[in-house]
């Protein structure tokens, strides 16, 4: 078992006291973020700020599928405290995301950052182990309950402007679920500096720009694929280009708002 798996799995044995300090920790965390980005830094936000939130409850009664680029350690929680709504992280701790997060980041080391992690709502995803390992069967389960998952699509922090390839999770999440869901693709400049990678306290002065693109309705590309008779994986591939491309995109426009181009 993996060190700090111990303390995670003790607080999953008691769901209630797990709840109530998630439901404590989360609006917590995120207003303090939110602070942080607002106050000591300045964002951004396109089309606007909570843009991103009002699209989630016009979805709410379809599985969403959050993705964007990695910049930082920091982009989850920070920038959901500015995306959300605060009654959302006040009120809606249901309909908070969850997110998958690299194992030997998030929770190995010392015990209290498993738990910490695990209170917000991050789920533990071993790299390497594929599309089918628990955290992925969690968040397809999340999913059929017409919840939020977000997925940083990268695989792994990417501070510089050029996208990496979009892992294949997002595909296999989109075609596995029981009802198509809505995508949001978002990209975001500027976390790279305001926690650059191997720092650990956040920095102030810094701008960050987030571009919020239009949400896709994953059902037509999937009729699309089985007309055609696609296999699962050509099917898993086809969905996760059609994604990376939204992406691709967007970091044109974000780059061009950021960056003055």
């Amino acid at each position: 078992m993996h060190k700090g798996a111990v303390p995670v799995r003790l607080f999953w044995s008691c769901p209630r006291l797990w709840r109530a300090l998630s439901r404590f920790m989360i609006p917590t965390v995120s207003l303090l973020s939110r602070l942080h980005l607002t106050r000591l830094n300045s964002m951004n936000v396109h089309p606007s700020q909570y843009h991103l939130d009002d699209l989630l409850s016009q979805n709410e009664d379809r599985p969403i599928i959050t993705v964007s680029n990695h910049m930082s350690c920091l982009d989850d929680p920070m920038l959901w405290g500015v995306l959300y709504r605060p009654g959302r992280l006040l009120w809606g701790w249901e309909s908070v995301r969850w997110v998958p997060g690299a194992h030997e980041i998030c929770f190995q080391g010392h015990p209290a950052k498993g738990l910490f992690m695990s209170l917000g709502k991050t789920l533990s995803c071993v790299r390497g182990d594929g599309v089918h390992q628990p955290c992925m069967e969690f968040s397809l389960a999340e999913l059929n309950r017409n919840g939020h998952i977000h997925l940083f699509v990268e695989g792994r922090v990417n501070d510089t402007r050029e996208l990496i390839r979009t892992k294949w999770g997002v595909g296999r999440l989109v075609m596995d679920c029981k009802r198509p869901p809505i995508v949001i693709p978002w990209v975001h400049r500027g976390m790279e500096r305001v926690l650059p990678l191997y720092h650990t306290l956040p920095r102030m002065g810094n701008r960050v720009t987030v571009e919020i693109g239009q949400p896709i309705d994953t059902e037509p590309l999937l009729s699309e694929c089985r007309y055609h008779g696609l296999s699962s994986i050509a099917t898993r591939k086809y969905l996760t280009d059609c994604i990376e491309w939204e992406l691709r995109k967007l970091t044109v426009t974000v780059d061009q708002k950021h960056y003055n181009l």
